[in-house]
């Protein structure tokens, strides 16, 4: 199949050699900004199809014109094969299977439109990061890209945005601190997650799997549930603190993370934190 077939398919933006990693990640982006934050620089043009891959604005011209593109002859041939005088005065050699009807000229005109201005080089096509000065991807750019759509969420409260505004780094386990992130997102596999994702039946028991009382939500787990309580109930008095069970993890992670201006104590209690979460899931 085609890559042109599989965008048509799917929706997404990939390659075709794209690593199911890869295609995972493009999958959770529903409003496309990771997409448009990676653009195609075209140099000669050797590594680039015309048609299929996305690299004058945000859309394939097979996605954009695609009356043209059925009519073409030169379907999967790249930039520079169809550019003409490359590093000068590009015109296009385009071919088609009939000559163009007066309507498809003036979608001819259109794309020629989309082409004016370029310029081709003796370089490699290659991808850019637009994040980043260097054009390379970085994880922390990403993460502070998704931090403010997150932010801008209207539905996302001041306590939340308090709460990740201030989480920063940790000295915990990758996984470990993932794991922490996800939970404050509500992104864990517990049973209300999975049922409503339907990955378990609806008549599925939802019950708790430590005390076997109320669903086995996030907050019940790790906050409510009797297990749990105990739990925190244990650390607190080896640290020395009064605990009050709060409503929710925004709250506990808030309230924990505020209980010294010592940054060598926070990061220490951060660490804290992430160990008994991670500790209880692990239970």
């Amino acid at each position: 199949m085609g890559w042109h077939n599989q965008l048509l398919e799917e929706e997404y933006v990939w390659p075709g050699h794209a690593s199911r990693w890869w295609r995972d990640l493009v999958r959770l982006d529903d409003s496309n900004w990771l997409n448009s934050e990676i653009v195609r620089l075209v140099g000669n043009g050797e590594n680039t199809i015309f048609w299929e891959v996305p690299w004058r604005g945000d859309r394939a011209f097979w996605d954009k014109y695609p009356r043209l593109f059925s009519l073409s002859n030169q379907k999967e041939e790249n930039v520079g094969e169809l550019a003409v005088g490359l590093v000068t005065d590009v015109d296009w050699g385009f071919s088609w299977r009939h000559p163009l009807f007066v309507w498809e000229e003036e979608m001819l005109l259109e794309l020629k439109e989309d082409l004016g201005g370029f310029k081709g080089s003796q370089e490699e096509d290659v991808w850019r990061w637009r994040l980043e000065d260097d054009g390379r991807f970085s994880v922390k750019s990403l993460y502070r890209k998704m931090e403010g759509l997150m932010l801008e969420d209207e539905s996302v409260s001041l306590e939340e945005v308090r709460v990740f505004s201030r989480k920063g780094s940790s000295a915990a386990p990758s996984k470990v601190a993932a794991f922490s992130w996800k939970l404050l997102h509500n992104r864990i596999p517990t049973k209300a997650n999975l049922v409503h994702r339907q990955v378990l039946a609806p008549k599925s028991s939802l019950q708790c799997v430590m005390c076997e009382g109320l669903l086995e939500s996030a907050n019940h787990l790790f906050l409510h549930c009797s297990f749990a309580m105990k739990v925190w109930d244990e650390v607190m008095r080896w640290l020395g603190f009064h605990f009050v069970t709060p409503p929710n993890l925004f709250f506990l992670w808030d309230s924990w993370d505020g209980v010294s201006s010592n940054k060598k104590i926070r990061k220490g209690l951060r660490m804290i934190w992430h160990a008994v979460v991670w500790s209880i899931w692990k239970a």
